[in-house]
């Protein structure tokens, strides 16, 4: 509990008595408030610090208001009335879910939006406080942990509402998404990497066609061509839809889990993997829940999953015991009908010889029992002690290590599981989600009266109690047969320093360390690859939580090739700058992918084709979108700053087959709306500019055509000096 409020400190304000005038008021100070301030600079907005300590140090771009933000007169003080967003961070559960009550008393039109580690805590306020947001730096972080450890072309995923139609009589003011969505409705879709094998059949095939036959979004395409990555400034670039997939190339493919694994299958990878498996249940156990509710014994099929995948994950001894003892059972009622016994009394006598009764059973003691029937309740017998032995011994082991902790050296996975040095809350979550994957894990912590060593034995993880950093430790964990080491201390030299033992263990053991600045993570990621996967958990938490406060909801982060990636919630208004653009041209502008579209009236347009006719719709007021962007991409869209305008043009080096040339000339006589006979000087003085100045995915396409004339060809940027280009072709250019 928090304690008494009267023995704090006045609150005083520390910027020489400056009126705030900010929207946006942050309570609390810690490593997660300073790199959300440091985003919420990156928008362009200022914001209030409300805090009981002194400030840390001193910044004028922003406040610092010294008190205790759970005292109504600090928040008055603060300017709460005119406070549009609070951002409540405190590192505990308890103070946030005090103020963010006592802020909706002090401004019920203010958006809140809380750091809650609690999911079921978090979940009830978000519905029943209007305008309340719960995120959670751990489960924001946990997957870009949990999936990297075990797999390359696993990315993430993240969840959608699954919109329905709205009503046409639903009132405006209640056009609210958490009004008619409810929270368990999800869709979930995974974000997975592939590169095409020589075996796989997705080859020759269209990144139309694959989008079309899957259901799915490709979000990257890197061609085995080189025809891509020019954009500097772009994050998704445009590429040609019509390309065909080349052994070598690497897609970045948004999909559901059932598409996802049909997707390995083509691509010559069968199913085999857990993730892969998991991620499959995962939408599967929710169709199972929705129809369970339809049909009203929805807990009775949750029931038989969860006995069936429990029958599948038991030790291999404890089903060969199953097996055996069923065997003897159904054998021992065979052997007493012989002589005339009941199915049950069978049954019940079979028990008895089991456990050792022979002699206590009457017809064994008869001569005129067959001889067949008494050898093979003599073998039971025998067989039966040597059973209950052995049961014995397994309750005995399970009693023993959950009670007193010891016998855990026997349950040791040899190899393939993850280690984990530091059980914190966000290490807490990738041992949940690494565990529903089907993973060993090894839990690796000094501190012995740590609450999550228990609720990690638990979830079956095998927890050591001792320092990670230790060479002797890190063999207790068997390092050198782990197939990951997951480092999530508080401290990154702590972290740095079990990763440098565990490599001088187990040379190139793949390894991921939690570093708390994102600038450092970026650094050692770019200069100290050989040491393994460096994410700042904090850091994606800071960008999600700006990214909430001042764009929309947060539905996942990811990490990937050095950039944050996130799923975020536009809701069109009046007074957006994006009203009235089409889907095309505000993707263009600020390097968005639209996942999802929803017109009042209408359904959701999952995955729009903006580059077709699909583009051309144009954002009216009461919209909804869903997008993906990197926090510059969401930084230029609060600021209404679009990206100028990208083209390129293409440079013919070199073709070797005259046979070609007339169809060269038809091609470059397409794009440059010229006779080919203007374009037939330039193939006499190559190299030369062939092409105006184009649309990137144009540009490719054009390439392509030419190099299946046997063309070497080039793509360039238009701002590099150009050369031996007609006048004529930059005046038709628009015309393109």
């Amino acid at each position: 509990m928090v304690g008494s409020l009267s023995g704090l400190p006045q609150a005083q304000v520390q910027e020489n008595g400056r009126d705030p005038g900010v929207s946006i008021l942050v309570c609390g100070y810690n490593d997660l408030v300073e790199l959300t301030l440091q985003a919420l600079e990156a928008f362009g907005q200022r914001a209030v610090v409300v805090a009981p300590g002194p400030r840390p140090y001193p910044k004028e771009d922003w406040e610092y208001l010294q008190g205790d933000p759970r005292q109504p007169e600090v928040l008055r003080q603060a300017g709460i009335e005119r406070v549009k967003v609070a951002l409540l961070l405190e590192d505990d559960d308890q103070a946030n879910f005090e103020l963010a009550l006592l802020i909706r008393d002090l401004n019920p039109q203010v958006r809140v939006v809380s750091r809650l580690f609690n999911h079921s805590l978090a979940r009830y306020l978000d519905s029943v406080l209007p305008q309340h947001f719960s995120l959670s730096v751990a489960a924001l972080a946990a997957p870009a942990f949990a999936l990297k450890a075990v797999s390359d072309e696993f990315v993430g995923y993240f969840e959608l509402p699954q919109l329905e139609a709205q009503p046409a009589t639903l009132p405006p003011e209640l056009a609210d998404p958490a009004y008619f969505v409810s929270d368990q409705e999800t869709s979930l879709w995974n974000v997975v990497e592939l590169t095409i094998g020589y075996n796989s059949r997705l080859l020759h095939m269209s990144l139309s066609e694959l989008e079309e036959t899957f259901g799915a979004r490709v979000l990257f395409h890197y061609p085995v061509d080189g025809l891509s990555d020019f954009s500097k400034q772009r994050v998704f670039d445009d590429f040609d839809h019509e390309a065909e997939l080349l052994e070598g190339d690497r897609i970045l493919v948004i999909c559901n889990p059932r598409a996802y694994l049909q997707l390995l299958e083509r691509n010559g990878r069968r199913g085999s993997s857990r993730a892969q498996r998991w991620a499959s249940e995962q939408v599967q156990d929710k169709r199972q829940q929705r129809q369970g509710r339809l049909l009203g014994w929805g807990s009775l099929m949750s029931w038989l999953h969860r006995g069936v995948q429990g029958l599948l994950q038991v030790k291999p001894i404890v089903r060969t015991l199953t097996f055996t003892l069923g065997a003897m059972l159904v054998l021992g009622v065979i052997n007493f009908r012989m002589i005339g016994k009941p199915v049950f009394d069978g049954l019940l006598l079979t028990i008895v010889v089991l456990t050792g009764g022979y002699g206590d059973i009457e017809a064994f003691q008869q001569p005129e029992t067959p001889l067949g029937v008494k050898v093979l309740a003599v073998m039971m017998t025998l067989v039966g002690a040597a059973l209950v032995g052995l049961i014995y011994g397994l309750v005995t082991d399970k009693l023993v290590s959950s009670r007193f902790g010891l016998g855990q050296a026997a349950r040791m996975p040899k190899q393939d599981h993850v280690v984990i040095a530091g059980l914190g809350r966000l290490s807490y979550l990738v041992l949940q989600l690494l565990r529903q994957m089907g993973y060993e894990v090894v839990a690796v912590d000094p501190h012995t009266e740590n609450p999550l060593l228990e609720a990690a034995e638990r979830e079956g993880a095998v927890v050591i109690r001792g320092d990670y950093a230790l060479a002797s430790t890190l063999q207790q964990a068997r390092i050198q047969g782990s197939r990951c080491l997951i480092c999530t201390t508080p401290d990154d030299l702590t972290n740095l320093e079990t990763a440098l033992t565990a490599h001088s263990l187990q040379p190139g053991i793949r390894t991921i360390l939690r570093v708390t600045d994102p600038e450092l993570a970026a650094r050692m990621q770019r200069h100290m690859q050989t040491l393994g996967i460096s994410y700042s958990a904090t850091g994606l938490g800071a960008r999600a939580f700006a990214t909430a406060a001042l764009v929309g909801s947060v539905y996942g982060t990811l990490a990937w090739q050095g950039e944050t990636l996130l799923v975020t919630l536009l809701e069109v208004s009046a007074h957006c700058h994006y009203l009235g653009l089409s889907l095309h041209q505000l993707a263009q502008d600020y390097d968005l992918v639209i996942l999802l579209h929803r017109s009042r009236p209408g359904k959701p347009c999952v995955f729009p084709k903006i580059w077709q006719k699909e583009g051309k719709t144009l954002l009216k007021e009461g919209d909804q979108l869903y997008v993906m962007g990197t926090v510059g991409s969401l930084i230029r869209l609060t600021q209404g700053r679009p990206l100028p305008p990208e083209l390129y043009q293409v440079r013919l080096l070199e073709y070797r087959n005259p046979y070609f040339e007339d169809e060269i000339l038809s091609a470059l006589s397409f794009y440059a709306r010229l006779p080919k006979t203007a374009l037939k000087p330039l193939l006499r003085c190559l190299p030369a500019v062939v092409s105006p100045p184009l649309p990137r995915d144009k540009a490719i396409k054009l390439a392509r055509q030419l190099r299946k004339m046997s063309t070497e060809v080039q793509v360039f940027a238009q701002a590099q000096p150009a050369h031996r280009i007609p006048a004529a072709m930059s005046e038709n250019s628009e015309s393109n």
